[in-house]
């Protein structure tokens, strides 16, 4: 059975919390999720949490069939992500037929709550994958996770600061630069807003701090790099127009020059297969391939809710022919 969690099922997430996959890794790698607390948390009636818990635990053929699935939902949006599953593969060999039912189930209460699109992002090539699909998901795009260890002292301190803060007013600006990059395919994915650009943090319990930066030309904003201060590690995200890959390095080099000012910790690199042009200067900067995953999507069934019509007795009557009439003239003879 699936079910949502509540508190009798606090035994058994305590003890499978260290047994599952964190799917996405700009969590994994910045910070310490902990699976437990954030189940807690989506009991709350706190705004802006986000996290749901399903548990699954049947007993099949004498065996017992335990596990549960996280998926948050995005705030302000119809969109949600499948966050943490456990038991992992390596860990149970029931492990895929237990995601897939968790995975159908969440699915369909996210349709329930109007979620159009669930996102996921797995270890390219791995089970986790196949599992997915089973229940409907499908790869949208690839992205490869480059890491740099430390900053080199040459590129600490830049001579000059070419990129700027970001501002409200660069959102449609981000919006354009994003449509200029990314494939068709993935805009119908993602369908993002000019909101999405916004780099105010969002509630503490979500996210940690992070800051844009955009880079500029003749006005345009044709360069743009995204910091996400982390616990464990640093996140970047970087975006270039395809006819500015002349300025590859510098946007590289002011991003560095940034995060040298934030504790020395790994730097995380996201870079998805359509901007390749960028992997080269990165590596040049010291960056090296650490991981790769694939991002996946699953539209959703909404369940819409029409009013039925029931007309009034009177009116209730079926159509009748009508008698034809014909319009005689009379002639009278004297």
């Amino acid at each position: 059975m699936i079910k949502p969690f509540d508190v009798r099922d606090l035994l058994l997430v305590s003890k499978l919390q260290n047994q599952g996959m964190l799917l996405n890794l700009e969590e994994a790698l910045t910070k310490t999720y902990r699976p437990l607390l954030a189940t807690l948390i989506g009991c709350l009636p706190l705004q802006g949490t986000g996290i749901f818990t399903y548990i699954c635990d049947e007993v099949e053929e004498g065996r017992r069939m335990a596990g549960f699935a996280q998926v948050r939902m995005r705030k302000e949006s119809s969109e949600a992500d499948v966050v943490y599953l456990t038991p992992s593969p390596s860990v149970a060999e029931e492990a895929i037929t237990i995601w897939c039912r968790l995975l159908e189930h969440l699915c369909l209460e996210a349709g329930e709550q109007g979620i159009q699109r669930i996102f996921a992002r797995l270890p390219e090539d791995g089970p986790e994958v196949e599992a997915f699909q089973q229940v409907g998901f499908s790869i949208y795009t690839r992205e490869d996770i480059f890491r740099l260890v430390q900053i080199p002292s040459d590129l600490s301190h830049p001579e000059r600061r070419t990129v700027r803060p970001q501002q409200p007013a660069d959102s449609w600006g981000l919006q354009g630069l994003y449509a200029t990059v990314a494939p068709r395919l993935v805009q119908q994915a993602e369908s993002l807003t000019a909101r999405e650009w916004e780099a105010t943090p969002g509630p503490w319990l979500r996210q940690a701090k992070r800051e844009g930066y955009a880079l500029e030309d003749k006005g345009e904003v044709i360069g743009y790099l995204r910091i996400r201060k982390g616990h464990t590690g640093h996140w970047l995200k970087l975006l270039l127009h395809p006819q500015a890959y002349e300025r590859a390095d510098e946007l590289i080099e002011q991003s560095l020059s940034l995060l040298a000012e934030y504790p020395p910790r790994p730097i995380y690199c996201c870079l998805r297969r359509y901007q390749g042009g960028l992997r080269v200067p990165l590596e040049a900067k010291g960056f090296h391939l650490f991981a790769s995953q694939c991002v996946m999507v699953k539209y959703t069934t909404v369940r819409v809710k029409e009013p039925t019509f029931k007309l009034v007795p009177a009116l209730d009557k079926r159509a009748e022919a009508a008698t034809p009439m014909m319009k005689t003239h009379c002639i009278i003879h004297e």
